[in-house]
């Protein structure tokens, strides 16, 4: 059996038994968890437009991190992550201080259809990771490239001037899942810094305008409110 398709399996297994276990703790699936932790590493939920289902993994390219989520609301869905151990290194064999390869799956709990989806890394809350910061998805390395998606047909890896994936001709249905293999490296030990996903339903369905807020407050992964322009 091809290591693609059996890491496949096994995270329908891992997402449904999750999905039982939550369900039946909270009801309610604008309640957000807040945080999951792994070894060395944590997930936070730093908006309340989705929620972490769990994690396992350990970051390595065989064992990468596989992280289930559902998302529920509008706008940009943030993610915080924080690598707490000194000693992380990179498990992907790269020259970074910090490296793992993460898979996510994610569960569109919307009323609307996805036909894009993109990944943006930011060192600093509202601001996109620009060549200087250290952070980056595994620039320079072959590290799980190419990125890809088992629900969209195109990917976009972008370096300049923001850090960006992005996903395009696919469409992943409200109730269905999507799941991305990507790869993230920092220069620094013990980085604290936050994933962004943009979601766009197709422009035929969208029943009102999109309007761009000045400033929207969520919380970060240490618990502070913070502000995205």
């Amino acid at each position: 059996m091809h290591a693609w398709i059996a890491q496949f399996l096994r995270t329908y297994s891992i997402l449904g038994a999750l999905t039982v276990l939550v369900m039946g703790a909270c009801g309610n699936p604008a309640k957000a968890a807040g945080f999951i932790s792994l070894p060395g590493i944590t997930f936070s939920e730093a908006t309340d437009n989705f929620r972490l289902l769990g994690a396992t993994g350990t970051g390595s390219l065989d064992d990468p991190f596989i992280l289930v989520e559902e998302v529920f609301g509008d706008g940009e869905v943030v993610l915080g992550i924080d690598v707490k151990a000194e000693d992380f290194g990179s498990r992907i064999k790269t020259m970074h201080a910090v490296g793992f390869a993460l898979q996510k799956v994610v569960i569109n709990r919307t009323e609307q259809a996805w036909n894009y989806y993109a990944l943006e890394l930011e060192f600093k809350s509202g601001r996109g990771s620009d060549y200087y910061d250290g952070l980056s998805f595994a620039q320079k390395a072959q590290a799980n490239r190419p990125f890809r998606s088992d629900s969209f047909a195109v990917v976009e890896d972008l370096t300049e001037p923001r850090d960006v994936i992005r996903f395009t001709r696919g469409r992943v249905m409200p109730g269905q899942q999507a799941r991305f293999v990507i790869a993230i490296t920092h220069t620094g030990n013990q980085p604290n810094f936050f994933l962004v996903q943009h979601v766009r339903p197709p422009y035929a369905e969208l029943q009102r305008p999109v309007q761009l807020a000045g400033c929207a407050v969520f919380m970060g992964p240490r618990g502070k409110a913070q502000c995205r322009r």
